[in-house]
């Protein structure tokens, strides 16, 4: 074991000061309570992606039978699985969050959230969903996604200390 304030090598493990400089072996972390803010965020996240996985899937069935809606039909189903990904690794990212553990996979979920809501509006967009009234419902999730990821990355990455 070394000495968290001075490096030295300590041998006897039973210590509770350093022998060279005589400070508390024992850290305390400091526990703050934006790690449990980011989880929440991002399973806020996760439901209005899973909502929108459900928006999407709900539409790709709906409008299957209408071939002339055939060039709308793979936007949908493009929408509704990046959404529905994207949801479940929020929501695993989440319980990482909560258990602060694996800063790296917290991150990786918070920015997969990220990724699929502008993949989500670069489908929206070339499809050209605008007039069949499904981007207005889509922008609002999308934007919330963003904010909402955008705030917990910012969250977890302030505390990233507090991983193991």
């Amino acid at each position: 074991m070394k000495c968290p304030h001075c490096g030295k090598e300590i041998v006897d493990e039973d210590v509770s000061f350093c022998p060279k400089c005589g400070k508390s072996l024992e850290v305390k972390q400091r526990r703050t309570e934006l790690v449990f803010a980011a989880a929440m965020l991002t399973i806020i996240s996760s439901a209005f992606s899973a909502g929108l996985a459900y928006l999407a899937f709900d539409r790709y069935l709906l409008w299957i039978p209408y071939t002339e809606y055939a060039n709308l039909i793979p936007g949908f189903l493009i929408v509704g699985i990046l959404s529905i990904v994207a949801s479940v690794l929020g929501i695993v990212a989440s319980i990482f969050m909560l258990k602060r553990k694996n800063v790296n996979f917290s991150m990786l979920g918070v920015i997969f959230l990220l990724i699929s809501a502008f993949g989500n509006y670069i489908t929206l967009y070339y499809y050209g969903y605008i007039q069949y009234g499904f981007t207005e419902i889509a922008l609002f999730c999308e934007i919330t996604i963003l904010i909402f990821s955008i705030l917990s990355g910012v969250f977890v990455t302030s505390s990233k200390a507090e991983f193991t």
